[in-house]
């Protein structure tokens, strides 16, 4: 996590270039009188923060905004819409590359979304920085033009390729970020520490095209949850389901669910173990429960947070890897998403 500093710019920028997409939530709201909802065509709102952006620092911006189709509540982010997001990305590059990207994004499913697209996005060369609010433009208290020019100076003083969370005073690596609260300025966390790998893996490959992206899901294990509840997960997300276990990666290992478990690894759907706590990693190989899931066939997450687990599942999922390398790579650090090998692996 890194505390980027408002009244500090790179001395050697003449122009900032970014390109600026707006795609709902908090940040351009307005109360349509059943409660806050997204607001399109927030362009000349945005364009003047940046132009108090460059008389506080002296850096002239070039920018190009752009929206999405229809604006959402970040609430009605699904993956399409964020396959959607990660294409208007790569066609705003172009042949003139920007210095940065900016997705302004409600809060709610930020950390989701900015872990799929450090997956989609892993090879663009540039800052691609989520940003919103907690309170809309305009609105006494709204924190949405200091985001916007966190962004800026994040990719300003720090341009490292990647995928980052702007918000409140922290720069956050998208695949280690978390939601934390639901009203405070800093409303994300770094989970984990963040620790790319020394040498650049080698990249799964697509063995097939795949038209219509098998679903995904994650599932929470809980006291007295029904076994059908577990098996209805794994049926419908058949692409895969990370499993968000106890500590070390535990759960009511009942027969009834490792034969569920069983069934669907069997079948060819990943289930993927990750613990609920925000310290520590799975260790399958430590408790009988853990160890009944790993013969049922679950594949070890490490200390993946959820976000980045379910991001990385539907990627791979998505480029129609078969079962066995959806499980090399799921325990393979990719882009920091992982520290330490699986203990299940």
């Amino acid at each position: 996590m890194t505390e980027i500093a408002y009244d500090t710019v790179a001395q050697d920028i003449s122009t900032l270039r970014v390109e600026i997409l707006y795609t709902g939530g908090t940040f351009g709201m307005v109360d349509g009188g059943d409660g806050l909802r997204p607001r399109a065509g927030i362009g000349g709102e945005v364009a003047d923060l940046i132009d108090a952006y460059t008389d506080r620092f002296g850096i002239p911006v070039e920018f190009r905004y752009s929206e999405l189709e229809r604006v959402v509540d970040s609430a009605h982010i699904d993956p399409a819409t964020v396959r959607g997001i990660a294409e208007r990305v790569r066609a705003g590059l172009g042949a003139v590359r920007p210095d940065g990207v900016i997705v302004i994004h409600g809060t709610d499913t930020m950390a989701y979304t900015g872990a799929r697209l450090a997956f989609e996005l892993h090879d663009v060369g540039v800052p691609v920085v989520l940003t919103g609010a907690q309170i809309p433009l305009g609105q006494p208290g709204s924190d949405a033009g200091d985001n916007l020019l966190l962004a800026l100076n994040s990719i300003a003083t720090q341009p490292v390729a990647g995928t980052f969370i702007a918000f409140g005073s922290r720069l956050h690596p998208a695949v280690r970020a978390s939601k934390r609260s639901s009203h405070g300025r800093g409303g994300f966390t770094t989970v984990r520490p963040y620790t790319p790998p020394a040498v650049t893996p080698v990249r799964p490959v697509s063995t097939r095209p795949v038209e219509t992206p098998s679903p995904v899901g994650l599932f929470t294990v809980f006291p007295g949850m029904d076994t059908d509840l577990l098996d209805a997960a794994l049926r419908i997300y058949h692409g895969g389901v990370v499993l968000e276990c106890y500590g070390a990666g535990t759960m009511p290992a009942s027969d009834a669910v490792v034969a569920a478990i069983r069934k669907a690894t069997e079948r060819g759907t990943p289930a993927v173990v990750i613990t609920h706590c925000d310290n520590g990693t799975v260790d399958l190989s430590l408790y009988q429960p853990g160890r009944a899931l790993l013969d049922a066939g679950v594949i070890g997450g490490g200390d993946m947070t959820r976000e980045a687990a379910l991001a990385k599942l539907a990627h791979l999922a998505e480029l129609g890897l078969p079962a066995r390398e959806i499980r090399r790579w799921m325990t393979t650090n990719l882009l920091g998403e992982l520290t330490d090998p699986p203990a299940g692996r």
